[in-house]
């Protein structure tokens, strides 16, 4: 008999980018700034990093690994681009935003490392 174990770390960390693109999704509507974020993301250019996704973010229907990966390393370029001309008003929401996600997906580009030492995780 053969168990399958699952891979918790990229249930989880699917499960983290998707529930972060809905609230991102979210601030962006609320802001206004939708519209601008899914030109941002047409015109995203390929990276050594990541392939450009051939479709708008709106009409991605399901994620690959390697999409969501991918979008892992876009998510931020793209969110600060769409934030760029914002008002006085907007800056500390916006900036906070930023942040947040920045964050987030600090554990996407720490879990990229093949071993991880004490000074590294300091």
């Amino acid at each position: 008999m053969t168990i399958i174990v699952p891979d918790i770390f990229h249930t989880v960390y699917f499960g983290m980018i998707m529930h972060l693109m809905n609230q991102v999704i979210s601030f962006l509507k609320q802001h206004s700034r939708i519209n601008s974020f899914i030109l941002d993301w047409a015109i995203i250019h390929r990276y050594h990093v990541f392939t450009r996704l051939n479709k708008p973010y709106s009409q991605v229907t399901q994620w690959s690994g390697m999409g969501m990966e991918d979008l892992g390393y876009m998510i931020v370029p793209v969110f600060m681009d769409t934030l760029l001309k914002h008002s006085v008003s907007q800056r500390i929401p916006f900036t906070e935003a930023l942040l947040c996600i920045n964050n987030l997906l600090y554990v996407h580009r720490m879990v990229q490392y093949c071993y991880h030492t004490e000074a590294l995780i300091e």
